[in-house]
């Protein structure tokens, strides 16, 4: 998962150093890549995002910086097929009304 340069920017901004922590810049020979989701502490790759969030007793989770989300996680899923293709549980309970 990779970010745009205007949520970099827009977490420089803010002062998000919470969040660029988790971003690893990837230089290329055009502009760099922003690889999301690398643990700051073992410079691995982790299996999910960070920011999200199990409610206590509940079967919801939410996102913990929603409001600065990067692109990637506002425009997802693409579309129904994708959501169910990569298990978004947004779906599920349409599907069973």
């Amino acid at each position: 998962t990779y970010a745009h340069p205007q949520d970099i920017e827009l977490w420089k901004k803010l002062g998000r150093d919470d969040i660029l922590a988790w971003v690893v810049i990837i230089p290329t020979t055009g502009a760099p890549v922003y690889d999301l989701w690398t643990s700051p502490i073992t410079g691995e790759e982790v299996e999910r995002c960070p920011w999200l969030r199990k409610l206590p007793n509940k079967n919801k989770y939410i996102c913990r910086i929603h409001q600065v989300k990067p692109s990637h996680c506002r425009k997802y899923p693409r579309s129904k097929k994708h959501g169910k293709e990569t298990g978004c549980k947004g779906f599920d309970k349409y599907e069973k009304g």
